[in-house]
């Protein structure tokens, strides 16, 4: 799965400029906020509604012909839990921060069908996500990043809701798939389903539902690498970490 993310040092004109096959609006907005522990949307204290901290990863949805960037909110609401993270009927918080591929039936649980239906695709770039081994207590968190490009570009599923102020906004949950062998060696299960190339930027936005479906698969081994984080990286919010190099160079 992808519990958690990075932004570091992206912009919406490198992230343009890299998925060459999408069309992006006449002016950009702000760049992307810079977050190297960014967690899905929680409550500080369960029993206090008003202690909700939103958090948002950037995102790409097409509108009319052009493919539009956006602070979106992270995890998913879908439409019934009314701009609230979503809830089982026994009161527990039902997880949304990732829709997982099914082998079987319909390809999403029945909280993203709404979205698939209707093609609500988003792409996702983040600098970096972080897997936890599961192996061993306490798990050991690590850093996935790309070997081979500036940022990886994550597909995922959005739904529009309305916050409590009136606005209209955007949330998002990340696909996962199958792991690659890389994920594998730390102990994880799941993996972020993530673009290849350029071009596939466009056809996850746009192309029919068998195509697009044809994109969510392991990503290559050989483009991954990893790297153990300080289990700081475990406090939700918290950004005073010591990255390794590898990620502070990027």
């Amino acid at each position: 799965m992808c519990g958690k993310a990075a932004v570091s040092h992206l912009s919406w004109k490198d992230i343009y400029g890299w998925a060459s096959s999408l069309t992006p609006p006449a002016a950009l907005p702000a760049d992307p906020l810079d977050r190297v522990n960014i967690s899905p949307s929680r409550l500080r204290r369960k029993s206090e509604p008003d202690s909700m901290i939103w958090e948002t990863l950037p995102a790409i949805y097409a509108k009319n012909g052009e493919d539009l960037a956006i602070e979106a909110t992270w995890p998913y609401l879908p439409f019934w839990s009314k701009g609230q993270l979503p809830r089982t009927k026994d009161g527990k918080f039902l997880s949304t921060a990732n829709a997982r591929l099914r082998h079987e039936g319909q390809p999403f649980a029945p909280s993203y069908m709404g979205s698939w239906s209707k093609d609500l695709r988003v792409l996702v770039p983040v600098s970096w996500f972080y897997e936890f081994d599961s192996r061993v207590h306490p798990q050991i968190p690590y850093a996935v990043f790309p070997l081979h490009a500036p940022f990886w570009m994550l597909c995922g599923l959005a739904n529009w809701y309305t916050a409590a102020n009136g606005e209209k906004k955007l949330s998002i949950s990340v696909i996962t798939v199958d792991p690659n062998k890389v994920l594998k060696s730390v102990g994880h299960h799941r993996s972020p389903a993530i673009i290849r190339t350029p071009e596939e930027a466009g056809k996850w936005l746009r192309a029919s539902k068998p195509e697009a479906l044809n994109l969510l698969r392991p990503f290559p081994e050989e483009s991954m690498g990893v790297e153990a984080v300080p289990m700081a990286i475990k406090i939700p919010g918290n950004e005073n970490i010591s990255l390794p190099g590898c990620l502070v160079q990027r």
